[in-house]
């Protein structure tokens, strides 16, 4: 009797942890499910975020960059304030790389070492235009108002950029190389941002911005093939 009652117990134990362990798995199952975005999600995603990097001229860092960043969105300006997040992070990112791998080797020479330091003022100043952009209103209405303004300011982010990279090649430094890579992203980011807002005419058909803005994207591309050269 007493080894049928044992039985007994342990039958009832191991169909209590086998209810739990079903009751888990379930619950994970149910959480991962509602936390992981379905795939008709990604691909409404995928497809909005390539028609706003349509304009740029690194696509393939635009996708990846904005995708990356789990977009909550598809609105077409809400993508674009991502991607001036995105810019001002991979900026961000990019200084606290220089400051550990080129900073040293730069302090050993004058020269190199204030063209570091005026690195760090400007690409301050850049993440700062970003931010200027990132601050206003992003419905259609308010950004019809400003637009140029936009303009202007990753534009003026674009160039504080471009100072950097100068500073070393005016002293012909070798360090060049190693900030053309770490800078890389964030410069292809910064015009790609350029790009949108240049293209927003294209990219929101239904708004009332109009006008001739390819002179700006010009410059833009112009900074950033002296860049990289």
């Amino acid at each position: 009797m007493g080894s049928d009652g044992d039985k007994k117990k342990k039958c009832i134990i191991a169909g209590s942890v086998s209810g739990l362990l079903v009751i888990m798995v379930v619950s994970v199952a149910v959480v991962t499910s509602k936390n992981s975005p379905n795939e008709n999600e990604i691909r409404q995603n995928t497809k909005a975020v390539k028609a706003v990097c349509a304009p740029t001229d690194y696509k393939e860092t635009c996708v990846k960059s904005l995708m990356d960043a789990s977009p909550k969105s598809t609105e077409p300006l809400e993508l674009i304030k991502l991607s001036f997040n995105v810019t001002i992070k991979s900026i961000n990112e990019a200084l606290k790389k220089a400051s550990e791998d080129v900073k040293a080797r730069a302090d050993k020479d004058p020269q190199e070492k204030s063209s570091f330091e005026l690195c760090e003022k400007v690409m301050i100043d850049a993440i700062d235009d970003l931010r200027r952009c990132v601050d206003h209103g992003f419905s259609v209405n308010q950004i019809e108002g400003y637009v140029e303004d936009l303009r202007v300011w990753l534009s003026g982010s674009i160039a504080f950029q471009q100072t950097c990279m100068d500073s070393f090649q005016e002293i012909k430094s070798n360090l060049i190389h190693d900030m053309h890579k770490i800078f890389r992203t964030s410069k292809e980011l910064s015009s790609n941002s350029l790009a949108m807002v240049t293209d927003l005419s294209t990219i929101l058909p239904n708004s009332n911005i109009t006008g001739n803005f390819s002179i700006l994207l010009i410059k833009s591309e112009s900074m950033n093939r002296n860049c990289e050269s």
